[in-house]
């Protein structure tokens, strides 16, 4: 950030870009501009590319990001990369700041359509309504429903098509660019037997029908939450 301030250039901070593009995609969007190239540093390319496209990014005409991957660039290096991308920009210097929801980890998963084959696995397991599936796209509906620091799904995906941006242990899982496609499937293969068993179909099955139930149990809970608001409505007004 220091580094970024001494230069005399125009950036913006995003404190949590998972946070802003979940709740708030809007503010990243109204930054890109179109016929513009930029320079985004931040984790793997690849989590960032996808993070930006959900934001629409691909709704910009002639826009250009490039990336700086500062889990694995040395600084020294990361510095040289900044210095070519800002030689022969104007000297403007600006800093601006847009940050995530407070209070929120703003863990969810992101799903790599590149690799999605739409088999719904991650729907069918996840218990928390997270993901909506149709026949022709899972899409992540509901990204402050999924549970801190459980990736269970993205272990359990057969193409490794999701990513959680803030797994800390890398990997296909934690977005990186580089996936050992044998090393993944025999990940893949230990983490279903441990997760779902034997029987995975019977496992998804069983996972399936405990959502319903929690569904049931929410609805339920916010029918008598609703039924006692109009009560004490009634009881007041008498």
């Amino acid at each position: 950030m220091n580094y970024l301030e001494q230069l005399s250039i125009g950036f913006t901070v995003f404190s949590d870009l998972c946070g802003v593009v979940a709740l708030n995609s809007g503010a990243l969007s109204e930054v890109l501009e179109e016929n513009t190239e930029y320079l985004v540093i931040g984790c793997f390319p690849r989590t960032m590319r996808l993070l930006f496209e959900q934001a629409g990014s691909g709704d910009r005409n002639n826009l250009a990001l490039n990336y700086i991957n500062l889990i694995e660039t040395p600084l020294t290096k990361a510095q040289v990369l900044i210095d070519d991308f800002c030689s022969g920009a104007l000297s403007i210097s600006s800093r601006k700041e847009i940050k995530g929801e407070p209070g929120w980890a703003s863990w969810y998963p992101l799903i790599d359509y590149a690799r999605c084959t739409v088999c719904g696995q991650c729907a069918n397991f996840c218990l928390f309504g997270v993901y909506d599936k149709t026949p022709e796209k899972i899409t992540v509906v509901n990204p402050k429903g999924c549970k801190d620091q459980c990736p269970a799904c993205a272990r359990i995906c057969p193409s490794a098509a999701i990513i959680f941006p803030k797994y800390k242990h890398g990997g296909a899982v934690g977005g990186s660019d580089d996936i050992d496609e044998k090393a993944e499937l025999q990940r893949q293969t230990r983490d279903i037997e441990s997760i779902l068993g034997d029987d995975i179909y019977l496992a998804l099955q069983k996972r399936k029908a405990k959502r319903q139930s929690i569904i049931r149990e929410e609805e339920m809970n916010k029918a008598i939450m609703e039924r006692d608001t109009a009560i004490n409505k009634i009881n007041k007004a008498e």
